[in-house]
């Protein structure tokens, strides 16, 4: 790897190490999503001023995208909050005002039924025969392939039922911001000064532990104390000039994080909220040294899988106004033996379509979802191929070979989106919450005195194990990081005051 450059200050022991400039630790937080803006909030709020936000992709969200076309706001992540009796984000929302559109029927008391007032199901074969739904409920490929959308994996197949039971769901009612789910997001940004985050900054390397010997990591030129905080919408990349190789054992900083462009930004503690998906791909590349045995394994046996949806825009609509979703069934699935399909038949992984209510707000919209290695098939075909796939099979379900193309597609593409590698995690067979407790376990174990505490910290929504799976899980890992720093910090900021 080439030669990067970064900026350096004077050590003292382990825990002051981060009491420098004003006396002030200094703190990355890896990732702009739920968790990371959480984080840096919750820092900022309790008196922390050198906070860093670095952000791989060119917007903050992570994977709370909310893409407004026309009047309607589409979600292409995150949809609903999950319960409302002490989730934070209902809390959030509802006190910022963004409920006050909701409608009844974008308020849902147990089982969700996505956007869809309500109305009727009608369950159609690939024949183009409709079923009565008491009928379709007998069979499991069905139920089998809704749920393992709503939990992101394969199949069912896939998930731990002995772990499943550690979700915990919120008690209250599910509900759907109408403005979009971005505006949670932005109340979050509200509270974190502009020049903190960095947008189209990725990081390559995470170099911990710096300060206990020489580094594991490259040769690293220091470069003063350049402003690694100037805003990358702005234009800057950070740091100063180089001042040649001044570095010395008292000058180490425990943590060093490497950018893709090259520039390396040392850092007391690094909050790392890279999902899952990501982690399983890079993790060995990404951390010097490596992580434990323990964490890694904890990372390989975890699931996450990819959930995308699809949405169909039509100039006026084909169904019945009583119709508020089109359920498909294939006769010819009874006998199969497995929910996974050749590439060419990834469309049999869309399993219907729901309404969006209402059409005042939305239009004339369908809502499909397409889960496991399907989705990442569908991903790679261009939206005219889709659109057309989808048309096909409306027709086909429904027995109306005049139903037009739409006029406008729009869908996600979370599993090959290198910045995410999947929707969001779920227990997989063989895993349990205790892998969980072990994914957000501080680096490093190690509480010997020689060793600075709490390098690096990791948080989002795989590390929570009541709430994985879900937006107020993320949030509160986020903050659950901060504290562990907020705590650490308590008494030496109390002595500065």
């Amino acid at each position: 790897m080439q030669s990067c450059e970064s900026s350096g200050d004077s050590a003292d022991d382990p825990l002051s190490r981060g009491l420098r400039r004003r006396g002030q630790p200094r703190v990355v937080v890896i990732g702009a999503g739920l968790a990371g803006l959480a984080a840096a909030k919750a820092l900022l709020e309790q008196g922390f001023t050198d906070v860093t936000v670095l952000e791989a992709s060119s917007r903050i969200g992570g994977r709370v995208q909310s893409v407004k076309l026309g009047h309607a706001t589409f979600e292409l992540g995150a949809t609903w909050i999950h319960g409302s009796h002490g989730n934070p984000i209902y809390h959030l929302a509802e006190a910022n005002g963004l409920l006050e559109e909701t409608t009844d029927g974008e308020r849902s008391v147990g089982r969700i039924s996505f956007y869809s007032k309500n109305g009727v199901a009608c369950y159609l074969t690939n024949r183009g025969r409709r079923i009565p739904k008491d009928v379709v409920e007998e069979f499991s490929d069905l139920y089998n392939e809704v749920e393992s959308c709503e939990s992101s994996s394969h199949s069912m197949d896939e998930v731990s039922l002995s772990a499943f039971g550690e979700w915990t769901e919120i008690p209250g009612a599910h509900h759907i911001i109408p403005s979009g789910f971005m505006r949670v997001v932005e109340l979050l940004a509200e509270g974190i000064p502009g020049h903190i985050i960095q947008l189209g900054k990725p990081v390559r390397c995470v170099h911990w532990d710096q300060a206990s010997g020489r580094p594991q990591g490259p040769e690293i030129e220091p470069r003063g104390e350049g402003d690694h905080n100037h805003n990358a919408r702005e234009g800057g990349q950070g740091g100063g000039e180089p001042l040649g190789d001044r570095r010395d054992e008292d000058e180490q900083w425990p943590v060093l994080v490497e950018c893709e462009d090259c520039e390396v930004i040392p850092a007391d503690h690094v909050i790392v909220t890279m999902s899952l998906g990501v982690l399983k791909r890079q993790h060995a590349s990404f951390f010097r040294p490596g992580l434990p045995a323990e964490k890694v394994a904890a990372i390989h046996r975890l699931g996450i899988g990819t959930t995308d949806k699809i949405f169909l825009e039509f100039e006026e609509p084909f169904w019945g106004s009583e119709c508020n979703s089109l359920q498909f069934v294939w006769e010819d699935e009874a006998e199969s033996c497995t929910l996974t399909y050749p590439p060419e038949l990834w469309y049999r992984k869309i399993c219907g379509f729901d309404v969006l209510y209402p059409p005042e707000r939305y239009g004339h919209v369908l809502s499909g979802w397409i889960c496991g290695e399907e989705a990442l098939v569908m991903e790679k075909c261009d939206d005219e191929a889709v659109a057309e796939i989808c048309t096909e099979m409306l027709r086909q379900f429904t027995g109306n070979p005049n139903i037009p193309k739409p006029r406008r597609i729009l869908r996600s593409a979370w599993g090959s989106n290198p910045y995410f590698r999947g929707s969001y995690s779920y227990t997989q067979v063989g895993s349990s919450g205790a892998d969980v407790e072990k994914l957000a376990k501080p680096l490093p174990y190690t509480e010997s005195s020689k060793m600075a505490p709490m390098q690096v910290l990791f948080s989002g929504e795989a590390t929570h194990r009541k709430y994985y799976s879900t937006t107020h899980g993320a949030l509160l890992s986020g903050q659950r990081e901060a504290a562990r720093l907020i705590e650490m910090y308590r008494d030496l900021f109390q002595k500065g005051t």
